[in-house]
């Protein structure tokens, strides 16, 4: 990873967009834990796509889950372009500035938690551990895939995996905490 500065003002307007977008506005830019505090954006991604999603309800579950897989889809896509562009620029692959990537991967682990503080809580933590130890496939993606797959799709899987477990445990909990 290079913290060397690229001649920005020979940049284009699309490539200095696409290197706000993957630094969350600046917050990639903080020296201390920037994917942690990169995820916290996340949180606010996927509690908007459910939002979004949530008055698909009443035309069907399969337009409520259709629509979140399609939001989820803009912002991957969104995340993709932002990565690719930021690491032709500056020169770098998984640069810890680019945080785009835990972005996506939170939004994935509460678009479909309930709006409630204790299931944010849960997706938090568990996708900041897949995030973190990346175990199994997760750690596969992120050594094995080049390019901007391999910055973003180690943090969709996580994001996946943390959404999947955390739903099954905020299932398990006694009824009053949920």
């Amino acid at each position: 990873m290079s913290n060397s500065p690229s001649p920005l003002g020979t940049t284009s307007f699309s490539d200095k967009l696409a290197i706000e977008i993957a630094m969350a506005g600046g917050i990639g830019r903080i020296k201390k834990a920037p994917g942690t505090f990169g995820s916290l954006p996340g949180l606010l991604v996927g509690a908007g796509i459910h939002a979004s999603a949530t008055p698909f309800l009443l035309l069907s579950s399969a337009a409520y889950h259709a629509t979140i897989v399609l939001l989820l889809g803009g912002v991957t896509a969104l995340a993709y372009w932002s990565i690719a562009q930021t690491e032709r620029v500056l020169h770098v692959h998984d640069d810890q500035r680019i945080v785009v990537d835990e972005v996506a991967g939170q939004a994935i682990a509460v678009a479909w938690m309930p709006r409630i503080w204790l299931a944010y809580f849960v997706a938090f933590l568990l996708f900041r551990l897949f995030d973190i130890s990346k175990p199994s496939l997760i750690g596969k993606i992120d050594r094995d895939v080049a390019g901007a797959w391999g910055t973003l799709g180690d943090d969709l899987l996580a994001g996946a995996v943390a959404a999947v477990i955390g739903a099954a445990l905020l299932y398990f909990l006694p009824e009053g905490l949920v």
